[in-house]
């Protein structure tokens, strides 16, 4: 690379279906940026379609991952797992867009692994993007040690969504000395600094992917008990993936059992996040543990929503309870149905917490997001020493 040549980063994620990691990665390389990007990934999916026709080198070659492989205890689908990442690994060392790569971002965990099989003598920088926590729960005893022993030994540099999921790395061995704390893109176009709140609620909904773990099903409780006779409507705003089709079946049928049904709205995959938080009045994030970095809370605090989101991790980090949203804990459908009600019943409380929502501080926009990663991925570049890995 000549000194005058913005960097080659090649970017490798495991998946790509329209995760929210894999609508980050699109959202990051689909803009403006100070390096020439590349992209691995398997086929299918469609997160990553819209780059096709850009200045981004986009290769889907890469197999895809069994679902499940990483939790899984029986050996026949591990195994399965294990030699999609070896032949992932195959396919990146034998592509010219990895042996030309001046680094390497690995999206995922997985993807991290991928890598690092690939480059076993360390030719590149390596930055892996801490999506969730480092553990078992998140990882699963295949995936956890499978990290930490191969992929994080490899890694010259860290992009952690949070400090939540930052703090689940440090203490283990070779973690690197780089390592940043940065938000992810959040697809907001621009900012809403001056909010119009509605003197009467009508809407409330829920942005994120249909999966058990996220909470539409306390929500839909919350929501039931909290205004049964109501014309307030509910949204749900996402699509069930990896093979998660079966929630949503249960989801329509408890909004049926609650009779609600009537008045409970399933948007599918929204391409334009902003036009539907502009049109909802409360935006719900019901995550049933610690959210790694809750992309639908920063959503809605950059579009000035008055927001309920779940104690723990990266949400924890933004709000405040009682200040720019409101917290509660999470799997508790009764403290949910309260915290709407109270909101509900008071618009004053709807403009303060609208008002601070659009002054959090530290919300960067996406061109900033996009900056930031650069120089980053620029530090590592520039302190990569090539070797044996470590």
């Amino acid at each position: 690379m000549s000194a005058t040549e913005p960097p080659r980063v090649l970017h490798v994620s495991h998946t790509s279906q329209p995760g929210g990691a894999e609508l980050a990665l699109a959202r990051l390389v689909g803009r403006d940026r100070p390096w020439r990007a590349a992209l691995h990934a398997p086929p299918g999916g469609g997160a990553f379609d819209h780059l096709r026709g850009t200045d981004v080198t986009v290769a889907e070659d890469l197999p895809a991952l069994p679902t499940g492989g990483t939790r899984s205890r029986a050996p026949l689908l591990a195994a399965r797992y294990l030699a999609a990442l070896r032949a992932g690994a195959g396919v990146l060392r034998r592509s010219p867009l990895f042996r030309d790569a001046d680094l390497v971002h690995a999206n995922t965990a997985a993807a991290a692994i991928i890598c690092a099989l690939a480059d076993r003598r360390h030719r590149r920088p390596l930055v892996v993007h801490l999506r969730g926590p480092v553990n078992a729960e998140t990882l699963g005893p295949l995936g956890l040690p499978a990290f930490t022993r191969l992929a994080l030994r490899h890694a010259d540099g860290l992009v952690a969504n949070s400090r939540f999921t930052l703090a689940s790395v440090m203490g283990r061995p070779r973690v690197p000395a780089h390592r940043v704390v940065l938000q992810s893109p959040i697809g907001i176009g621009e900012r809403v600094l001056r909010p119009r709140v509605r003197p009467v609620v009508r809407a409330v909904g829920m942005v994120g992917r249909l999966q058990p773990w996220k909470g539409q099903h306390v929500f839909l409780q919350a929501f039931a008990a909290a205004l049964p006779d109501s014309d307030v409507q509910a949204y749900l705003c996402g699509a069930p993936l990896f093979g998660e089709a079966a929630y949503e079946a249960e989801l329509r049928a408890l909004a049926t059992r609650l009779g609600v049904a009537d008045r409970v709205h399933f948007l599918g995959h929204v391409d334009d996040v902003s036009a539907v938080l502009d049109s909802i009045d409360i935006l719900v994030h019901a995550s049933l543990g610690p959210e790694a970095l809750g992309q639908t809370v920063l959503q809605g605090l950059a579009r000035a929503k008055p927001v309920i989101a779940t104690e723990g991790g990266g949400p924890g980090e933004w709000i405040r309870s009682g200040v720019n949203g409101l917290l509660v804990p999470p799997g508790r459908p009764e403290a949910l149905a309260g915290a709407l009600r109270r909101l509900v019943a008071s618009h004053r409380l709807r403009i303060e917490l609208a008002a601070a929502a659009a002054g959090t501080p530290g919300l960067l926009s996406d061109p900033e997001c996009v900056a930031r990663h650069g120089e980053f991925f620029d530090a590592v570049r520039r302190a990569h020493r090539p070797g044996p890995a470590r």
